[in-house]
């Protein structure tokens, strides 16, 4: 792991993710109400991360990282909004 331009870069396995942090303004532009309802009732008050990857090892890695340390609701952008373990449970390996 290391931090190169704001961003965290992690190596996995031969593949790269890039997190950055601090993005929820733009985020939250994003997101229908609805699904901020479900987002802010899981885990309330938030910090958003947004994962850049090469593929889906290095990303699953780094959200294991992630929710190893703090609570964490992930959004898969297929559908999925949930608690990052379950989303980790439910990922085909």
């Amino acid at each position: 792991m290391d931090i190169r331009d704001g961003r965290i870069f992690v190596s996995h396995e031969g593949s790269v993710a890039w997190i950055e942090s601090g993005v929820e303004d733009e985020l939250k532009s994003e997101y229908e109400s609805d699904e901020l309802v479900l987002i802010e009732g899981l885990i309330g008050s938030w910090t958003a991360f947004v994962i850049d990857y090469r593929s889906m090892g290095v990303a699953d890695f780094a959200v294991a990282a992630l929710c190893g340390r703090w609570p964490c609701v992930v959004d898969d952008d297929a559908g999925f909004i949930g608690w990052g373990a379950e989303y980790l449970a439910h990922r085909p390996h």
